[in-house]
Formats: structure tokens, C-alpha cells, sequence
């Protein structure tokens, strides 16, 4: 602060004195208001202040919160840290990055979510109908992308070497409108389903029942049987000998 140069009057000034002394503060008292800067200030206490633009590179601006967390802005950019780390940095090239943030759309439905606290992204149409991405399923040990509608959903998980694809309450409907192609990398990988599982939607028949029909097939010699009782399909030579079996499980 700049060190005081105004004096008082001498003892038993004149007029002329007075008036000249008068002057001096007048002029002193409106180059102070229109040349008020930091070497005028030493203390500022206020509850309000208006202002156009505060220079952040000469000045900080803090906010200390709880627990350590805090708000900064200075020359190095704005900071928000939460007693342990930075939530939310912007640096002086604008770029901003945010730790732990939850961010939402909308406050109602619907909405987009991101919440690292629970899921890691969420698209919602109402608190019971969504599409959520997580980083762990309910058993807490793999990814999962979860389809709910209401109290049925569809629940896509990868373990390991398995992918599981999963429904709850609803049955699970594949529509396309040309071919739909299983395909198998490996020449020794199978399709596994059980024949009672399999069913001929025409008939209303599954592949089981549809076998028991055909008990015996006989061409050139060679025939097809089911044997009930150990529940194998045998094809045999025209010697009669078993050339091959299939079991067909209940």
C-alpha cells in the first residue's frame, strides 16, 4: 500500500491555507476513486460483488468446501478436487476432464446417464425400462449389457471363454428378413440343442417326436432304428451290423 503524503494544516492557518488544503483532498479523494487498484487495497470483505471480467491470471479464486474438497480458479485454469483428486479440471488450452462425475441428460425420462458410482452408461426410458452397460454383473465378475423392460429383461454377460446371452420372464425372438446364418470357425465345434427342444412350428411336433415316427427306415439294403431302451438312433449295414448310434436324450 502506498505510504499516506497528505498532512493536516499548519496551527493557525488563514483562508488561503484552508482552502488550498480543501482542494488537495478533493483532488486526492477523486483520483483514489477512479485510480483505485491493488496498492489502495490491503482487505476486502464483501457479500456482493459486480464485476465485467477478473483477470484469474493475477487473481485466485478459492472456495474451500468439506473434508478438504475445494473450487479454484487461477491462472493455470478452473480446479474442482474432492479432498483426494481433481472431479474436474479445465487447463488453460480449454480442454476439460472430469473424474467421477455423474452426468444425466435430463433430471426426468428420458434420459442418458453416466455414473461411474453404479452403472457405466445408461439409456433410460423410465425408472423400469432401460439399456445399461456395466462393468460387473449381479455375481460381480464380468461385464454386462442388461435390456430390461419392467420385471423381463435380456442379459448379455461374457465370462471368461463364454458368452451368455440370458432372458428373464420373456421369450427370446430372432426376425430376420432373409437367411439367418449360424456359422462355426472351428470344422469341430457343433450347435448343441436338445431334439425335444426342437420343434417344427407347422407340425407343432418337436424333432423327437417326429424320429419316434420314423422307428425304421430302410434303402438298399441299410436301415435306421431307435432303440427305446438305450435311447439310441443305430444305423445298420446290410450284414445287420451298427455302422453308427446317435443318443437322443429325453
Amino acid at each position: 500500500m502506498p505510504i499516506p503524503d497528505t498532512s493536516g494544516v499548519p496551527p493557525f492557518a488563514d483562508f488561503e491555507a484552508l482552502k488550498n488544503k480543501m482542494n488537495e483532498l478533493v483532488n486526492k479523494y477523486n483520483n483514489l476513486l477512479v485510480n483505485l487498484d491493488s496498492l489502495n487495497v490491503v482487505s476486502l470483505t464483501a457479500d456482493h460483488i459486480t464485476a465485467g471480467t477478473i483477470d484469474a491470471s493475477v487473481v485466485t479464486i478459492r472456495s474451500d468446501l468439506t473434508a478438504g474438497a475445494y473450487v479454484k480458479i487461477d491462472g493455470e485454469g478452473m480446479k474442482i478436487n474432492d479432498g483426494t483428486k481433481d472431479t474436474f479440471k479445465a487447463d488453460i488450452n480449454g480442454h476439460v476432464t472430469m473424474t467421477g462425475a455423474l452426468v444425466q441428460s435430463a433430471a426426468g425420462y428420458p434420459k442418458l446417464v453416466m455414473d461411474p458410482e453404479n452403472e457405466l452408461f445408461g439409456a433410460y426410458k423410465s425408472e423400469t425400462e432401460f439399456i445399461k452397460m456395466e462393468p460387473f454383473n449381479v455375481g460381480n465378475t464380468s461385464p454386462q449389457l442388461s435390456f430390461v423392460g419392467g420385471s423381463s429383461g435380456l442379459y448379455m454377460t461374457q465370462t471368461g471363454l463364454n458368452t451368455l446371452m440370458q432372458t428373464i420372464n420373456s421369450k427370446l425372438n430372432i426376425i430376420s428378413d432373409g437367411d439367418v446364418d449360424f456359422v462355426l470357425d472351428d470344422q469341430f465345434d457343433s450347435i448343441r440343442m436338445d431334439f425335444v427342444q426342437l420343434m417344427d412350428k407347422s407340425t407343432n411336433k418337436t424333432l423327437y417326436q417326429q424320429l419316434l415316427g420314423k422307428a425304421k427306415v430302410e434303402d438298399t439294403g441299410y436301415s435306421l432304428a431307435f432303440d427305446d431302451a438305450t435311447r439310441n438312433l443305430k444305423l445298420h449295414n446290410r450284414s445287420g451290423s451298427i455302422i453308427s448310434q446317435v443318443n437322443i436324450p429325453r
